[in-house]
């Protein structure tokens, strides 16, 4: 594993850290971007401010590229793109709020909301590098998640409230789908078909039918059943020898195909200034 001395070009990660090495691969990014939107709009509130404040609707791809584009520039950005990007978030967040159908009030600096976003975006690529890339150790799961974890308050989640381990924070998140604060909503599933299916005239149908699939395959069974779809002993079987095939072949590929091309960027910038893993938290809390 590679050492830098300390600089900003590094961002709040860095060469070496599993944040860095997990969200670098292509796979990961297939198999976990559509499933954490998904997850998102399950819970309704979260539902509720993006049909009322967001561009969905209108432009399902050039909001899903901002969104992704936000979430990888504050993992592989260097600080001064970090900083940016996160208070452009804020600002934007603190205009969304409102009331849900069911009439509860919500707003996008919600704690418990931006806690359940950002478990999301963890728990999904986790998730999908172990499925389609390579299983990780124990010790590699706590470093990840210490990882994400030290970057929390970047977020707006103070560190107090954020789970102490991946278990605990798999256990809340499915506690919160058990005891119905989290189910899909009408809004979540409407929003769920726009994310799964945009109505984009140069996507046909089944050029996204394999996204969709693994998608819906990785999501908690109840939140697939009020996306409204069905699964069977078939499809399982045919998306675990999918992900077995996919273990054996990722990483065999040399790495300028596995690599998503914002990662090469930053792993050169870097490299070029002598930068190491900064700890995160280098930003102000938002």
């Amino acid at each position: 594993m590679t050492v830098y001395a300390n600089s900003d070009a590094a961002g709040l990660f860095g060469p070496g850290s599993m944040v860095w090495t997990i969200n670098r691969e292509a796979a990961v990014l297939l198999g976990s971007g559509l499933r954490a939107l998904l997850l998102q709009v399950a819970h309704p509130l979260v539902a509720a401010a993006v049909a009322d404040h967001s561009r969905f609707r209108a432009d399902p791809i050039g909001r899903l590229h901002d969104t992704l584009e936000a979430i990888y520039s504050v993992a592989f950005g260097d600080i001064a793109r970090v900083q940016e990007v996160v208070q452009g978030i804020t600002r934007l967040h603190a205009a969304v709020h409102g009331r849900a159908p069911d009439g509860r009030p919500y707003s996008a600096l919600d704690p418990d909301l931006l806690l359940w976003v950002y478990a999301t975006l963890i728990d999904s690529s986790l998730l999908a590098y172990e499925t389609f890339v390579a299983r990780l150790t124990d010790a590699e799961r706590a470093a990840s998640y210490a990882e994400f974890g030290r970057a929390a308050p970047v977020w707006g989640i103070a560190r107090e409230r954020f789970p102490s381990s991946l278990t605990a924070m798999r256990g809340w998140m499915a506690e919160q789908i058990e005891s119905g604060d989290v189910q899909v909503s009408r809004q979540g599933r409407d929003l769920g078909r726009l994310i799964l299916r945009p109505p984009v005239w140069w996507l046909p149908a089944p050029a996204t039918l394999p996204f969709e699939l693994v998608t819906v395959w990785l999501l908690p069974p109840r939140l697939r059943h009020g996306f409204g779809y069905g699964w069977g002993p078939r499809r399982e079987r045919s998306m675990r020898l999918l992900a077995a095939i996919s273990r054996r072949v990722v990483t065999r590929l040399p790495r300028y195909l596995r690599d998503l091309p914002l990662a090469r960027d930053a792993e050169r910038r870097a490299t070029s200034s002598g930068a190491s893993q900064p700890r995160a938290g280098r930003l102000k809390d938002r």
